[in-house]
């Protein structure tokens, strides 16, 4: 096979891989001893995973599997600048790298969840608070 159609089937995989991995809606928090929530901070209007964090998102795949956890919970978060809609899709782009990073790692895709909870405290102006880095995430959450 060249190298073209290399490529294209490799993306076809990740294309199946991560739709398994879209489901989305609620996720069922932890419970008893499961490990802490592991935050992944990205950059102002960007969906793109930092070099930095990319170890994080390794021990949280790590930590799943050595622990059989039977399903993580990726919330993708923005801050409140910006166009709301945009920030829906920006907090669904930021948890699907993660979950992309995560299924490349070799965790399961179906064992994934896809959550958006865009825009932190909904209406509520918090000033120059408003383009806080720490609203700017995907929360791991290891669920039961």
């Amino acid at each position: 096979m060249n190298r073209l159609g290399l490529l294209i089937a490799t993306a076809a995989v990740v294309a199946t891989a991560t739709a398994a991995a879209q489901t989305v809606g609620s996720c069922a928090r932890g419970g008893g001893n499961q490990p802490q929530p592991v935050w992944v901070l990205f950059d102002l209007g960007s969906s793109q995973i930092r070099a930095v964090e990319k170890p994080k998102i390794a021990e949280a795949a790590k930590t799943a599997k050595d622990r059989q956890v039977s399903s993580i919970c990726l919330v993708g978060h923005t801050d409140k600048l910006g166009d709301k809609a945009m920030n829906a899709k920006l907090a669904r782009a930021r948890a699907q790298a993660v979950a992309n990073e995560m299924i490349h790692l070799g965790y399961p895709a179906k064992n994934l969840v896809i959550a958006a909870d865009p825009e932190a405290f909904g209406n509520m102006s918090l000033g120059s608070s408003d383009a806080s880095e720490k609203d700017r995430r995907v929360t791991i959450v290891f669920a039961r």
